[in-house]
């Protein structure tokens, strides 16, 4: 039975926005770049949110914050994707989302606490090893 080839690397483009995620890395942990615009953030491990549902998976940082005003998310959903074989790139399309949370030192406000935006994003998925995995597999 063949063994299931899933991507680790996934490369995302929308109107503005830039995201690189990989799912592991040297350190082990999954590490995120998101640019919009010349800003660039980077993060690591449990800085990414990551919800698994039955339409994918959906990974989410908080791109800024302003302190007892508002708070602001980026997520993405990532769907399914088996590759074909090792080296295969597979591309999709998957929408990406950004949230603006209300916030209060008081606790949360009255009225509509979160507003969207979608972002539709073309991507690109893979499988990388990296040079630990492919020590711990010689």
């Amino acid at each position: 039975m063949a063994s299931k080839i899933v991507p680790n690397q996934f490369e995302l483009r929308g109107k503005g926005v830039r995201v690189d995620y990989s799912t592991s890395s040297i350190t082990g942990q999954a590490q995120l770049s998101f640019q919009k615009g010349r800003t660039t953030l980077q993060f690591s491990g449990d800085q990414i949110g990551l919800l698994d549902s039955s339409i994918g998976t959906l990974v989410t940082v908080t791109v800024a914050a302003k302190p007892d005003r508002t708070q602001t998310l980026f997520s993405f959903l990532l769907p399914a994707i088996q590759l074909a074989k090792q080296s295969a790139r597979q591309s999709f399309r998957t929408v990406g989302l950004s949230t603006t949370v209300k916030t209060t030192i008081a606790g949360p406000p009255k009225g509509v606490q979160h507003t969207y935006r979608s972002v539709p994003l073309r991507g690109s998925a893979r499988q990388v090893q990296s040079v630990a995995a492919k020590t711990a597999g010689a």
